[in-house]
């Protein structure tokens, strides 16, 4: 068998007249129904004939890859700050791909979007994204204590650093400041109780939101 030793992209793009019913299907669906409507006919059938017209000139097609995306052109556009607030993780980038994905029949509300928004979001990413922190809180002996951890932007957890894990931290103290290394940002974190993994504290999303550039630039320095 000969080896591939050139890659050919072929690209088509199509503006569809579609009905209304298609429109509002997110972006998941409305992939999945244009890739069932054209099938093997069309996702098969082109290499099958680009395969005989290169033959022509000695060539053979190895293998081949189709990927298909499709986008409502009058989709509501959704402002940053709605995306930043649902996901304060992701990056620009991802932002956009967000803004894409989650297109079709959006709630109305502004709570129920930014909800319907965070799910699209935790699809796209869903893993850990770390900030290096310290966190100021009350011991139970009343003493402060100054704890290192890990600020997850993904859903606003704190993982105490294993020097720390034993602190026991003192029960309806109030808030919390934790503030993530290089941003210049305190957030205030909550204590939800104690595992074997230390204190359970927790920032809220739209804490995140508010300064998540500082925070995205932390992570993305590493």
């Amino acid at each position: 068998m000969s080896k591939a030793n050139v890659k050919l992209q072929l690209t088509f793009d199509l503006d569809v007249a579609a009905p209304e019913r298609l429109l509002e299907l997110d972006h998941e669906s409305l992939c999945k129904t244009f890739s069932e409507l054209l099938g093997a006919m069309v996702l098969q059938g082109l290499p099958t004939i680009a395969g005989k017209q290169l033959a022509k000139a000695g060539a053979t097609v190895e293998t081949h890859h189709a990927h298909l995306s499709a986008m409502a052109l009058n989709a509501r556009p959704l402002e940053r700050d709605i995306l930043v607030a649902a996901a304060p993780h992701l990056t620009d980038d991802e932002l956009e791909q967000l803004s894409r994905k989650a297109q079709g029949k959006l709630p109305e509300s502004e709570e129920e979007l930014v909800r319907h928004l965070r799910r699209h979001a935790l699809k796209l990413v869903n893993d850990y994204r770390m900030v290096p922190c310290t966190v100021a809180a009350k011991l139970t002996s009343g003493s402060p204590a100054q704890l290192e951890g890990k600020l997850n932007l993904t859903n606003g957890s704190v993982l105490i650093g294993e020097r720390d894990r034993q602190s026991r931290l003192q029960a309806n103290q109030g808030a919390i400041v934790i503030e993530p290394l290089g941003t210049g940002v305190r957030l205030e974190g909550a204590c939800a109780g104690h595992t074997l993994s230390g204190p359970v504290i927790e920032v809220s999303v739209a804490q995140l939101a508010v300064h998540r550039d500082p925070l995205i630039a932390a992570w993305q320095r590493g």
